[in-house]
Protein backbone atom coordinates (compact mmCIF):
# COMPACT_ATOMS: atom_id res chain seq x y z
CA UNK A 1 0.00 0.00 0.00
CA UNK A 2 1.52 3.28 -1.05
CA UNK A 3 0.63 6.44 0.86
CA UNK A 4 1.86 9.92 0.21
CA UNK A 5 2.71 12.13 3.17
CA UNK A 6 -0.28 14.14 4.42
CA UNK A 7 1.57 17.44 5.00
CA UNK A 8 4.26 19.29 3.08
CA UNK A 9 6.89 18.80 5.77
CA UNK A 10 9.68 16.23 5.73
CA UNK A 11 8.79 13.49 8.23
CA UNK A 12 11.74 12.45 10.41
CA UNK A 13 11.14 9.30 12.49
CA UNK A 14 11.82 10.06 16.17
CA UNK A 15 11.10 8.52 19.55
CA UNK A 16 12.05 11.79 21.32
CA UNK A 17 9.00 13.82 22.43
CA UNK A 18 11.16 16.96 22.46
CA UNK A 19 12.49 16.42 18.92
CA UNK A 20 10.45 19.37 17.62
CA UNK A 21 13.04 21.64 19.26
CA UNK A 22 15.79 20.22 17.04
CA UNK A 23 13.90 20.06 13.73
CA UNK A 24 14.87 22.32 10.84
CA UNK A 25 12.26 24.46 9.10
CA UNK A 26 10.35 22.20 6.75
CA UNK A 27 10.67 19.15 9.01
CA UNK A 28 8.56 17.51 11.69
CA UNK A 29 8.78 14.28 13.65
CA UNK A 30 7.03 11.08 12.72
CA UNK A 31 6.50 9.97 16.33
CA UNK A 32 7.66 6.50 17.32
CA UNK A 33 7.11 5.03 20.80
CA UNK A 34 7.75 6.30 23.49
CA UNK A 35 7.19 9.74 21.83
CA UNK A 36 3.97 11.17 23.30
CA UNK A 37 2.57 11.66 19.78
CA UNK A 38 3.09 8.04 18.72
CA UNK A 39 0.34 5.48 18.17
CA UNK A 40 -0.43 3.31 21.22
CA UNK A 41 1.36 5.48 23.79
CA UNK A 42 -0.38 5.72 27.18
CA UNK A 43 -1.49 9.22 28.07
CA UNK A 44 -3.24 10.60 31.15
CA UNK A 45 -6.79 9.49 30.25
CA UNK A 46 -6.44 7.29 27.17
CA UNK A 47 -4.15 5.36 24.87
CA UNK A 48 -3.20 7.46 21.82
CA UNK A 49 -5.36 6.31 18.92
CA UNK A 50 -3.28 7.89 16.17
CA UNK A 51 -0.13 9.77 15.27
CA UNK A 52 0.40 13.50 15.90
CA UNK A 53 2.37 15.35 13.24
CA UNK A 54 3.28 18.72 14.76
CA UNK A 55 2.90 21.58 12.29
CA UNK A 56 1.88 25.22 12.26
CA UNK A 57 -1.77 26.22 12.30
CA UNK A 58 -2.95 26.65 8.73
CA UNK A 59 -0.75 23.85 7.36
CA UNK A 60 -2.45 22.20 4.38
CA UNK A 61 -3.49 18.56 4.86
CA UNK A 62 -3.52 16.29 1.82
CA UNK A 63 -5.11 12.89 1.16
CA UNK A 64 -2.67 10.02 1.63
CA UNK A 65 -4.54 7.89 -0.92
CA UNK A 66 -7.62 7.88 -3.14
CA UNK A 67 -10.96 7.47 -1.38
CA UNK A 68 -14.39 8.80 -0.50
CA UNK A 69 -15.28 11.11 2.38
CA UNK A 70 -17.54 8.92 4.55
CA UNK A 71 -18.01 11.25 7.53
CA UNK A 72 -17.02 14.62 8.98
CA UNK A 73 -17.32 14.85 12.76
CA UNK A 74 -16.52 17.29 15.58
CA UNK A 75 -13.18 16.02 16.91
CA UNK A 76 -12.06 18.28 19.77
CA UNK A 77 -13.48 21.26 21.64
CA UNK A 78 -16.82 22.01 23.25
CA UNK A 79 -18.72 20.69 20.23
CA UNK A 80 -17.03 17.31 20.77
CA UNK A 81 -17.35 17.25 24.57
CA UNK A 82 -13.78 18.39 25.31
CA UNK A 83 -14.02 22.11 26.00
CA UNK A 84 -10.41 22.26 27.26
CA UNK A 85 -9.40 22.20 23.55
CA UNK A 86 -10.41 24.38 20.60
CA UNK A 87 -13.14 23.15 18.25
CA UNK A 88 -11.70 21.06 15.42
CA UNK A 89 -13.06 18.47 13.03
CA UNK A 90 -12.08 15.06 11.69
CA UNK A 91 -12.57 14.02 8.09
CA UNK A 92 -12.93 10.27 7.56
CA UNK A 93 -11.88 9.07 4.10
CA UNK A 94 -12.34 5.43 3.10
CA UNK A 95 -9.74 4.18 0.64
CA UNK A 96 -7.72 1.11 -0.22
CA UNK A 97 -6.06 0.72 3.21
CA UNK A 98 -9.20 1.44 5.26
CA UNK A 99 -10.66 4.58 6.78
CA UNK A 100 -8.13 7.36 7.35
CA UNK A 101 -9.09 9.94 9.97
CA UNK A 102 -7.58 13.40 9.45
CA UNK A 103 -8.18 15.07 12.83
CA UNK A 104 -7.69 18.47 14.44
CA UNK A 105 -8.39 20.30 11.19
CA UNK A 106 -10.85 22.58 9.44
CA UNK A 107 -12.23 21.40 6.10
CA UNK A 108 -14.45 22.28 3.17
CA UNK A 109 -14.90 18.62 2.17
CA UNK A 110 -18.39 17.15 1.95
CA UNK A 111 -19.57 13.65 2.84
CA UNK A 112 -19.69 11.53 -0.32
CA UNK A 113 -16.96 13.56 -2.03
CA UNK A 114 -14.42 11.56 -4.07
CA UNK A 115 -10.82 12.32 -3.09
CA UNK A 116 -7.60 11.57 -4.99
CA UNK A 117 -4.22 11.12 -3.31
CA UNK A 118 -2.74 14.58 -2.87
CA UNK A 119 -6.09 16.42 -2.83
CA UNK A 120 -6.53 19.08 -0.16
CA UNK A 121 -8.50 17.68 2.81
CA UNK A 122 -8.30 20.79 5.01
CA UNK A 123 -5.96 22.87 7.15
CA UNK A 124 -4.55 22.26 10.60
CA UNK A 125 -6.32 24.17 13.39
CA UNK A 126 -4.70 25.03 16.70
CA UNK A 127 -6.09 22.48 19.13
CA UNK A 128 -4.49 23.39 22.47
CA UNK A 129 -5.87 26.38 24.38
CA UNK A 130 -3.06 26.54 26.93
CA UNK A 131 0.60 26.80 25.94
CA UNK A 132 2.47 24.10 27.87
CA UNK A 133 5.73 24.66 26.02
CA UNK A 134 4.92 22.15 23.29
CA UNK A 135 3.49 22.60 19.80
CA UNK A 136 -0.15 23.70 20.01
CA UNK A 137 -1.26 22.50 16.58
CA UNK A 138 -0.83 19.21 14.75
CA UNK A 139 -2.42 16.84 12.29
CA UNK A 140 -3.81 13.88 14.22
CA UNK A 141 -3.95 10.87 11.88
CA UNK A 142 -5.78 7.61 12.63
CA UNK A 143 -6.48 4.47 10.58
CA UNK A 144 -9.39 2.02 10.84
CA UNK A 145 -10.71 -1.06 9.04
CA UNK A 146 -13.12 -0.53 6.16
CA UNK A 147 -16.65 0.31 7.26
CA UNK A 148 -15.76 2.40 10.34
CA UNK A 149 -17.60 5.74 10.39
CA UNK A 150 -16.39 7.39 13.62
CA UNK A 151 -13.16 7.83 15.57
CA UNK A 152 -13.21 6.00 18.90
CA UNK A 153 -11.57 6.49 22.29
CA UNK A 154 -9.08 3.90 23.55
CA UNK A 155 -9.43 4.00 27.37
CA UNK A 156 -6.43 3.17 29.55
CA UNK A 157 -6.58 -0.43 30.74
CA UNK A 158 -8.70 -1.70 27.84
CA UNK A 159 -7.68 -3.55 24.71
CA UNK A 160 -7.32 -1.69 21.42
CA UNK A 161 -10.72 -0.91 19.92
CA UNK A 162 -11.83 -3.32 17.20
CA UNK A 163 -10.90 -2.01 13.78
CA UNK A 164 -8.28 0.52 14.98
CA UNK A 165 -4.98 0.16 13.10
CA UNK A 166 -1.54 1.73 13.48
CA UNK A 167 -0.90 4.23 10.63
CA UNK A 168 2.84 4.40 11.42
CA UNK A 169 3.99 1.69 8.92
CA UNK A 170 2.17 3.50 6.11
CA UNK A 171 3.76 6.83 7.06
CA UNK A 172 7.21 5.22 7.25
CA UNK A 173 6.62 3.75 3.80
CA UNK A 174 5.58 7.19 2.49
CA UNK A 175 8.96 8.59 3.61
CA UNK A 176 10.79 5.87 1.67
CA UNK A 177 8.61 6.40 -1.41
CA UNK A 178 9.35 10.12 -1.45
CA UNK A 179 13.11 9.49 -1.22
CA UNK A 180 13.00 7.15 -4.25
Amino acid sequence: MVWRTPINLELIPSDNSMSYKDMDAGQTALPLSPHVGAFGVTRKHHIHEGVDLYCPEGTDVFAVEDGTVVNIVPFTGAHAGSDWWHNTYAVLVEGKTGVVVYGEILTTCKTGQKISAGDLIGTVKQVLKIDKGRPMSMLHLELYDHGVRDAVEWPVGLARQSGLKDPTPYLLESIQNEKN
